[in-house]
């Protein structure tokens, strides 16, 4: 009776929070971060990879419910299993420049072509003299190019109520083990003086026709080992790093089913 009642209370401060029980949290001080994600769909093939979706997300909130006292987040890396493989060759690619400033309307008008994702985000806009608002916008996901041995993914955010937007490039390369790719962001200069991001969600997902063939931007499998239907593995490992020098490190734990079953 006892575990089932520390479970309930548990259950009710992570709903208090506004962060879902499925989500992996990490917490230093009054400050809690969560990290959610995985693969869609979850039945894959044991040795050919196939198209997938990722998707990440991830809120930032304060124990007590004072969200004005929140620490910004300045620095986001998500590194990924290495059973997912990124493929952009052949996919346009597009340049900040492009859609910094714009609409969300005109960056699908010029860089369309090279959209791998979507999501969403919420900022605590807080400029002088005035309360903190809320702000909620859209993310479109963009092709970058590569620069100095770079892979480039540029996430424009943009809101229309007040208007306004901003890019997150991020800056993708090879991990080490377990975690094969690495998407790690800065907040750009132009949002640090306001922006305090609490939520985000972003799904990458595009599939294209390269040389006659359907290619995927992210492919995966699921590498159980002969004879088991399945597999558990570490999904995800987000670090999530603030202005106040602290950093956030959570791990998301997920699972796959072969296709056509053991």
């Amino acid at each position: 009776m006892r575990s089932a009642r520390v479970l309930i209370v548990a259950l009710g401060l992570l709903l208090c929070a506004g962060i879902p029980a499925r989500a992996e949290l990490s917490q230093q001080g009054g400050l809690i971060v969560g990290f959610d994600g995985g693969l869609m769909p979850r039945a894959l093939p044991r040795s050919h990879p196939v198209p997938v979706a990722v998707r990440v997300a991830g809120k930032v909130r304060d124990a007590g419910g004072e969200q004005a006292r929140l620490p910004q987040l300045r620095t986001i890396t998500v590194a990924i299993n290495r059973a997912g493989r990124i493929f952009d060759r052949g996919l346009p690619s597009c340049e900040v420049s492009s859609i910094q400033p714009a609409t969300e309307r005109e960056a699908r008008r010029v860089c369309g072509g090279a959209i791998i994702g979507s999501g969403r985000v919420v900022v605590q806009a807080r400029i002088a003299s005035q309360e903190p608002v809320l702000v909620r916008g859209k993310l479109l996901a963009f092709n970058g190019p590569r620069e100095g041995g770079r892979k480039l993914i540029f996430a424009q955010v943009y809101a229309k109520d007040p208007p306004g937007a901003f890019v997150l490039a991020f800056e993708v390369k090879r991990g080490r083990g377990l975690f094969g790719t690495v998407m790690s962001t800065t907040l750009p200069p132009v949002a640090q003086g306001w922006a305090y991001l609490t939520d985000f969600e972003m799904t990458l997902k595009r599939t294209y026709s390269y040389r006659g063939r359907t290619r995927s931007y992210i492919s995966a499998a699921c590498a159980a080992p002969a004879g088991f239907p399945g597999a558990t593995f570490p999904f995800a490992r987000s670090t999530y790093g603030f202005e106040d020098g602290r950093k956030l490190r959570t791990t998301v734990v997920r699972s796959c089913r072969v296709k056509g079953g053991a």
